[in-house]
């Protein structure tokens, strides 16, 4: 597999859809829910998917594909499939839907066993597209990026997050947020995963950890991680 071709085809689809979904920032939004009130998509969510799945169907018919919003394959071709393509039209969709600028565009493509060997994440308000294929580093718009060196705890700025179930969920994270915040730096939570993970690689932010997250939330920004030196 050519991972460098097939991180290039995959960047320049995330930009494409961030162009969508920049079209459609700061306008009125039709919101819709899906598992509870909290779990909300919108029409950015579908147009953004409706670039990326056919894009990536043309250019690898091979690939399974799995996406947040159910335009990708079924549970069985994806289980028969060597590798799946994981996707996240909007990764932050209630800041997308408010009209905050965190969102961002992920794309990753994993083998049967999870592991990345491509990530695309485009932040597409902030003008920041991340990727990394396996064995050839990581970069923020075409320049190599590394994870930060700071080791002690109580030195790093950390972000995390809360399952859309937060509400019934017992094991929702909060006592863990309680405990960390106490010791760290600090703690943020700026409700997209994909692009928090992609700050790390940068090094601007020193961790990361969230409960109950699904692959197209993490793949593509954790992919970045690993090749900008980071341990997951």
């Amino acid at each position: 597999m050519d991972l460098q071709a097939i991180r290039a085809t995959a960047t320049a689809i995330a930009l494409r859809a961030g162009d969508v979904l920049l079209e459609l920032y700061e306008q009125p939004h039709e919101e819709a829910t899906k598992a509870n009130i909290y779990d909300v998509v919108t029409e950015g969510d579908r147009a953004a998917e409706a670039v990326i799945v056919p894009a990536l169907r043309a250019a690898f018919p091979e690939f399974a594909i799995v996406s947040e919003e159910g335009g990708g394959d079924d549970a069985a071709t994806v289980a028969a499939a060597e590798y799946a393509w994981h996707i996240d039209p909007v990764d932050g969709t209630t800041n997308f839907a408010h009209n905050l600028p965190h969102f961002s565009v992920s794309i990753a493509l994993a083998d049967r066993d999870l592991r990345p060997v491509v990530g695309v994440v485009n932040g597409p308000v902030y003008g920041e597209i991340y990727s990394a294929a396996r064995g050839f580093g990581a970069t923020r718009n075409g320049q190599p990026i590394r994870v930060s060196s700071v080791q002690p705890l109580n030195q790093a700025l950390l972000s995390s997050g809360f399952p859309t179930t937060r509400h019934t969920e017992p094991d929702n994270n909060l006592p863990q947020w309680e405990a960390v915040l106490m010791a760290a730096r600090d703690l943020r939570r700026f409700a997209s995963a994909a692009l928090e993970l992609c700050w790390i690689a940068a090094g601007k932010l020193d961790g990361f950890w969230e409960k109950h997250i699904h692959s197209w939330d993490c793949l593509g920004g954790l992919m970045c991680v690993e090749e900008a030196g980071g341990r997951i």
